[in-house]
């Protein structure tokens, strides 16, 4: 029997769905661990019954998870590295959007605005940076040594 013989445009398609599968697990996990750090350092905002616990778990899974959905290592950093981007962007636009959705004059604006970029900023060192990353190094480690 003959092979069928496939026609290409000499477009690759293999390599486009790889960076839109890129982009969209960089994005998922980096507005949800985004948003577990900010209700990590917002706890208050927490609802009733809720721990602050729970927020550092967000945090820990989004951490883990792009070493888990990774096919390689080098998709594994470039996961990492872009959700982290993405979440501390989350994590930032959060905790400053009070200043455009409540009723601010504009010089108030100008006046906090910088206070609570430095806020946001510092927060999000502590307490992310750490969680997110340590969950990360210790899924790689755990996965390079299972693996080899």
């Amino acid at each position: 029997m003959a092979e069928r013989t496939r026609t290409t445009s000499g477009f690759d398609l293999d390599g486009v769905r790889t960076n839109l599968r890129l982009l969209a697990f960089t994005l998922f996990i980096g507005s949800v661990a985004g948003m577990g750090a900010f209700m990590s350092v917002k706890h208050t905002l927490m609802p009733l019954g809720v721990s602050q616990t729970w927020a550092y778990v967000v945090i820990v899974l989004g951490g883990a998870y792009n070493h888990l959905l990774a096919r390689d290592l080098t998709e594994s950093i470039t996961l990492a590295l872009g959700s982290f981007l993405v979440g501390l962007a989350f994590h930032v636009a959060m905790w400053i959007a009070p200043l455009w959705l409540l009723p601010y004059p504009p010089l108030a604006r100008d006046v906090l605005l910088p206070k609570m970029l430095g806020q946001a900023i510092a927060g999000a060192l502590f307490t992310y940076l750490v969680t997110f990353y340590g969950a990360y190094f210790a899924t790689a480690l755990v996965g390079g040594y299972l693996e080899g």
